[in-house]
């Protein structure tokens, strides 16, 4: 009887560091971080991720985002523009004083990985993003920020409710490419455009 209760212990005690990074772990850990309706997380978004997301997205790692690439996968960046960016209501630009260096070839889409979105921002990425797959909902798209990055782990799920059948997380983002040693370069955010 002790053996194997001891057992059950030791068992739950190795699972615990993989149900402590679990989504819903998490999400039960912390309800004021997360909306009650769709999941996505609401702030503090540069905390350690859970390892793992809601289907139909899927995690992937920094060697199967270059095989992913190099096959011509989609990569959107969803980095945060900063609180002193604006849009320019004339054309559309983003008016930001930051910088950010992205994967090679990916396009940077801010804002759309905050767990609530305006219409403007949700329209946003959805028209950037038809245009982008030409309309092509099978299209492999590889989402993504840097490590310890909620926005990424919400934009992946947006993208997928857009009805993208082949959506990636690829949770580590820039930082995990740069572990790989992959290349970064400058990125300039995608214009909002709504129609």
């Amino acid at each position: 009887m002790f053996r194997t209760a001891a057992c059950v212990i030791a068992c739950l005690l190795l699972s615990a560091p993989a149900l402590a990074d679990s989504a819903k772990a998490l999400q039960a850990a912390r309800p004021d971080l997360f909306d009650a309706k769709s999941g996505f997380r609401l702030g503090k978004y540069r905390a350690p991720s859970p390892d793992d997301i809601p289907l139909p997205a899927q995690v992937v790692g920094a060697r199967d985002v270059q095989t992913l690439l190099d096959q011509g996968a989609l990569a959107i960046d969803v980095y945060g523009a900063g609180q002193d960016a604006r849009i320019d209501e004339d054309s559309g630009a983003w008016l930001i004083s930051r910088v950010r260096d992205t994967l090679p070839g990916a396009f940077w889409l801010p804002e759309v990985g905050r767990g609530a979105v305006s219409d403007a921002m949700a329209r946003y990425l959805e028209i950037t993003l038809e245009r982008l797959s030409g309309g092509n909902r099978d299209e492999t798209i590889i989402v993504f920020c840097r490590a310890d990055c909620w926005m990424s782990w919400n934009a992946a799920q947006r993208v997928a409710s857009l009805g993208y059948s082949n959506v990636r997380w690829f949770k580590n983002g820039t930082d995990g490419w740069l572990d790989i040693g992959g290349a970064l370069t400058r990125a300039e955010p995608l214009p909002v455009v709504l129609d």
